[in-house]
């Protein structure tokens, strides 16, 4: 699953996949569970309260009006989806919320 990949690496939450460590480094890098969440094991962390705080403030794009019979598709201006650009990219790795 994107984003289970979450971890701090060298005192900052970054997603593992993404993040480079360079081949010569000469000083060690530190990697850790994110922080302010209880670990499960290892680099494993309990997310439930997380995935609870997600579900209560729904944080996904809702119709202000009832999808009429027959309608199959929603048309987006280049307007209207400008105004979602860097809002629908997360992928739920809880960097934001544990740092």
């Amino acid at each position: 699953i994107c984003g289970s990949c979450a971890m701090n690496i060298d005192g900052r939450h970054n997603l593992a996949c993404t993040t480079a460590i360079p081949k010569n480094n000469l000083e060690k890098s530190f990697v850790a569970p994110l922080t302010f969440m209880n670990v499960l094991k290892d680099l494993v962390v309990d997310m439930s309260n997380f995935y609870n705080q997600y579900k209560v403030i729904q944080p996904f794009l809702k119709r202000k009006t009832p999808k009429k019979p027959g309608d199959k598709e929603y048309y987006q201006s280049a307007e209207d989806r400008a105004k979602i650009d860097g809002l629908y990219e997360c992928v739920l790795c809880a960097s934001c919320s544990s740092s």
